[in-house]
């Protein structure tokens, strides 16, 4: 006798899903990209960004898969995690302008501020795991942090044109969601980090606890102060400042007008 076994449809739909998701599905913080999108998310952007060149059969590019993933997660809003899958034939011209000959083949973008359109690219030679992404690529973010002292914040303050974000730290190092939020508002926002042993500076503005984050705007009535209460995550706070501030990256920046002409293949590329 022939016993046929059918499956439930839930059961149908989990075993389908990952081929449906893809090498990277929308569930990981991964962004795929094609030639299409490549020089928006990656040339047109202030953020440092690593992107993976793979080919779905590659084994040792199945075996990075998890890594790269966890890794993305931890640089969301700090860093870009991007790949491009080689073995799909609509993406070769970008595997080969970047001359890639193996897979996974990983480089990092750095923004030239000198010359925009021309990042700065070196081949990733850090360790496969994602602790190894993180802590290589957080030295490669620009840090666009003001260290403050006593001496200089007050003239900081009155010099800036836009709204001065402060933030009052126990840490020695500025924070890389700090960082992330500084390249999210740059030009519009002016970031400057105080460490708590500049103690005159945190009792004139009534730091009694680190971190704290306070926004200092200005306007034909003087000088106002607006302190931040919520919790000390990338979202909240980018919501936060966006009160003050137009973001130049990010969910809430305005969206980039389309071009009149057909881009060539070197924009697209």
């Amino acid at each position: 006798m022939l016993f046929t076994t059918i499956l439930p449809a839930v059961q149908l739909l989990v075993l389908i899903s990952p081929v449906l998701a893809g090498f990277y599905g929308s569930d990981t913080a991964v962004i795929n990209l094609t030639p299409k999108t490549f020089k928006n998310e990656i040339y047109d952007t202030n953020y440092t960004s690593i992107v993976e060149f793979y080919a779905e059969w590659c084994g040792h590019c199945k075996n990075l898969r998890p890594q790269y993933t966890k890794a993305a997660k931890s640089l969301t809003g700090v860093a870009k995690v991007a790949a491009v899958r080689c073995d799909d034939q609509s993406n070769q011209p970008l595997c080969s302008r970047y001359n890639v000959r193996g897979y996974p083949t990983l480089k990092i973008f750095r923004p030239n501020s000198k010359v925009p359109s021309n990042p700065y690219i070196e081949d990733y030679e850090g360790g496969r795991t994602a602790k190894s992404i993180v802590d290589t690529i957080l030295t490669k973010i620009p840090n666009k942090v003001q260290r403050l002292k006593a001496e200089n914040v007050r003239t900081w303050i009155e010099e800036s044109k836009s709204p001065s974000v402060l933030l009052f730290h126990n840490n020695a190092n500025t924070p890389p969601m700090y960082k992330g939020l500084a390249i999210d508002y740059a030009g519009t926002a002016n970031f400057g980090i105080i460490q708590k042993s500049e103690k005159a500076v945190s009792k004139e503005f009534g730091v009694t606890k680190f971190p704290t984050i306070v926004v200092i705007t200005k306007d034909e009535d003087g000088e106002h102060r607006h302190n931040y209460a919520g919790e000390h995550k990338k979202e909240p706070l980018y919501g936060f400042l966006s009160g003050f501030a137009t973001p130049v990256e990010g969910a809430g920046a305005p969206k980039k007008p389309k071009r009149a002409k057909k881009a060539t293949q070197h924009e697209e590329l």
